[in-house]
């Protein structure tokens, strides 16, 4: 239905339908004749109009269909060509009915000089016609006439022929005169023949055209039907019920492909944008893995590797840390403490310290693996039921490690505790100070200070901090002497 022919017309129903307004059509056929008139060519532009009781007239009858579909303009002269059209996708501009255009060219005829002849209706209505027009249009020529009533066409393009016209205007019955326009309009020798219909009732006056409200609204065949019940409510009811029998299946069937087309692109960015969410929401979320096979020796030293090399800030560290810690417990047994197998926890610890030192060994990130290493130990320490047990597996199986977490705190706490003594001896030899509160922490306590190693791990929110002041206070447990002043 969308197919364009010549840029202004579009296939309805197999007909080329012309989508112009009709001031444009005027114009145009106005310029042919003017430039015909001046090559002195032969060419006929043959124009009809298209309504809904034509339309079915066309499909049921291959002749008419023929000469419609050879017109050089078809214009569609009915609201429900225009409606029908529109709803399939075709977008025409206007409703140009033949009495609108015809009335536009016998001005435009006027201001030319074009040579005009009237073929069809009554002798009557001719014999006024030849006197209103030229009074409404000064300067119209009318060529000649004739009222139609010969059967034999041939006969009827001759007497066209004689009056030599440029225009010829066809006023018989549908379809003679679009059969008439097709076949002998170029031996009448005219540049221009139209089908009109009963348009020359009308400009002689023996018929009143419908109001403009009704005009503009598309409902001039109520106008009609008022005027001649009898006649036209058989005529139309047959016509537009035929009419919608042929067109309403065709623009269900098109409105469904479009709702189809419609729903298929929604649905289509409707995927792609979920698509692009779950990317988004992909890179968004931790680049660390939850677990890993312990059991896999080699896979399991790559994979640590790996995520050592994307640590990028703190937050991977925790996240590593977390990552190794549900490698060594159960993934339900880290979310609930008292399903832990300890015993299976504890040979998966001395699996992930013996990985360590292959890894430690390769010399990369040697810090940084301490620190991660050092995390989940204690996050370890802190869920184990008997951390002494805990912290004897870490001391026989990396002994560098326990040595960093637990016996330079106990070193560093003497040393600190040692240089306290002899200053306070070096004040008063004689005075022996009573050290009060001196000891060392537990091990536990010692080990979960090392604020470095705990990035990321389970704190208490109440006791617990990568800095706090009791760390730099109470690290050492400085001793309290009770009078250090000399006597």
């Amino acid at each position: 239905m969308r197919d364009e022919l010549k840029g202004h017309k579009a296939v309805f129903f197999g007909l080329p339908l012309d989508t112009r307004r009709r001031r444009l059509v005027c114009a145009d056929i106005a310029l042919r004749l003017r430039k015909g008139t001046a090559s002195a060519s032969q060419a006929c532009f043959r124009h009809h109009c298209l309504n809904a009781t034509k339309l079915t007239a066309a499909i049921r009858g291959d002749r008419l269909f023929a000469a419609l579909s050879r017109a050089d303009c078809l214009s569609a002269d009915g609201m429900g060509i225009v409606w029908a059209a529109r709803l399939l996708g075709i977008r025409v501009a206007e409703r140009v009915t033949g009495i609108d255009l015809m009335t536009d060219l016998l001005a435009q005829f006027a201001q030319d000089g074009t040579r005009v002849f009237l073929l069809g209706a009554r002798q009557g209505v001719l014999d006024q016609l030849q006197g209103t027009l030229p009074a409404r249009f000064p300067g119209l020529i009318i060529a000649g006439t004739h009222h139609g009533y010969e059967p034999d066409d041939e006969k009827l393009a001759d007497c066209v022929a004689q009056a030599k016209p440029d225009a010829l205007f066809v006023a018989l019955p549908s379809p003679r005169k679009e059969l008439f326009v097709d076949q002998y309009a170029l031996k009448t020798g005219c540049g221009f023949a139209m089908g009109v219909g009963g348009a020359f009732d009308v400009l002689a006056g023996n018929v009143r055209r419908a109001p403009v409200i009704l005009q503009r609204c598309g409902l001039e065949f109520l106008w009609r039907i008022f005027c001649q019940p009898r006649y036209m409510i058989p005529r139309y009811g047959r016509g537009l019920w035929a009419f919608a029998h042929i067109v309403v299946p065709r623009i269900l069937r098109f409105q469904l492909r479009c709702l189809w087309r419609v729903l298929r692109k929604t649905a289509t960015i409707s995927v792609i944008f979920m698509m692009l969410t779950i990317v988004v929401d992909a890179r968004a979320q931790p680049t660390t893995t939850a677990t890993f096979d312990l059991e896999n020796r080699q896979a399991a030293i790559s994979w640590i590797e790996t995520e050592i090399a994307k640590v990028e800030a703190t937050e991977d560290v925790a996240q590593l840390i977390d990552a190794l810690v549900g490698a060594v417990l159960s993934e339900d047994a880290a979310n609930q403490q008292s399903d832990i197998d300890w015993q299976e926890a504890e040979d998966s610890l001395k699996l992930l310290l013996g990985l360590f030192d292959v890894v430690l060994g390769g010399g990369s990130s040697r810090f940084l693996l301490e620190t991660v290493l050092g995390g989940v130990v204690l996050r370890l320490l802190d869920l184990h039921p008997d951390p002494g047990r805990l912290s004897e597996i870490v001391r026989r199986n990396s002994a560098d490690l326990a040595e960093r977490l637990f016996e330079r705190n106990a070193n560093q706490a003497t040393i600190s505790a040692g240089e306290q003594r002899t200053f306070a001896a070096s004040i008063d030899t004689d005075a022996r100070p009573r050290v009060v509160g001196l000891g060392r922490p537990p091990e536990t306590e010692r080990a979960r200070r090392y604020s470095l190693l705990f990035a990321g791990g389970q704190r208490n929110p109440t006791t617990d901090s990568y800095w706090r002041v009791e760390d730099f206070q109470e690290s050492v447990r400085i001793p309290e002497l009770e009078d250090a002043s000399p006597r």
